[in-house]
């Protein structure tokens, strides 16, 4: 039964290691959900000024055809006014000019608000889209650095997993099923040590003779509340011992 002890001891390290290198790989997919909506965000401004600067140059654009238009409605109107008969025609003619004329004027100021606030938002827009692909750079160096980090963590995981794999085969029959039982409810956690009579899991008392029975390695028993495989300490054994567990 001590040998069982000392398998459970060195089962109990692998699975805290499993446990935190899953930990740290569910960690990854988060990071990256992070650093890309932090990206999103930051399209999201780029599109921004990206649509204000096409809106307002359109707005520029039929504003300097407008104008263009009443340059020509002014020529021809300047040319009909050369063939007025009578006074009446010339000054309505002369009247239709001046319309044309402060309508003109009108499209001027618009044109040049509209070019100098064209070059605001062409600035902003450069602005904005620089940001956006020095943080797309970094979000896709960050993410590559990631996959690297995932891929060893991956190795270190399968590398864990497939010696503790050669570990579980030693445990005898019944207690590889209360094993897993009690690793099943406990998110892969199945072992954790007991000290003074108390589960060091969830901190509930143990019986006298339970307690005793695992000190003295007679029986394989689980805490009574969170359902883990109890040891002592003294179970858990260094890696330099693994030999001893599989002779």
């Amino acid at each position: 039964m001590k040998v069982q002890y000392r398998i459970l001891g060195q089962l109990k390290k692998l699975d805290e290691k499993l446990y935190r290198l899953n930990f740290e790989l569910e960690k990854i997919p988060v990071e990256i959900a992070k650093i890309e909506a932090a990206l999103a965000k930051n399209k999201a401004e780029f599109t921004v000024h990206k649509n204000n600067f096409e809106t307002h140059e359109k707005t520029m654009r039929k504003a300097e055809m407008d104008l263009r238009e009443k340059e020509d409605f002014i020529k021809k109107a300047e040319g009909k006014m050369m063939e007025c008969k009578t006074n009446e025609e010339y000054k309505a003619a002369q009247k239709e000019i001046d319309g044309f004329k402060e309508q003109k004027g009108k499209l001027e100021e618009t044109v040049l608000l509209s070019m100098n606030g064209l070059e605001v938002h062409r600035t902003q827009l450069k602005t904005a889209e620089t940001n956006f692909k020095e943080q797309e750079a970094l979000v896709n160096k960050d993410k590559k650095e990631y996959d690297t980090v995932r891929q060893k963590l991956v190795n270190s995981y399968e590398e864990q997993a497939h010696q503790k794999e050669g570990i579980v085969i030693q445990l005898s029959p019944d207690i590889t099923a209360l094993y897993k039982r009690a690793s099943a409810i406990n998110k892969g956690i199945g072992i954790c040590i007991t000290e003074n009579f108390s589960c060091l899991g969830c901190n509930i008392k143990i019986r006298p003779q339970l307690f005793n029975e695992i000190l003295g390695a007679k029986a394989v028993h689980r805490c009574p509340s969170c359902g883990r495989i109890l040891i002592t300490s003294a179970a858990e054994i260094d890696e330099n011992s693994m030999a001893e567990v599989q002779l």
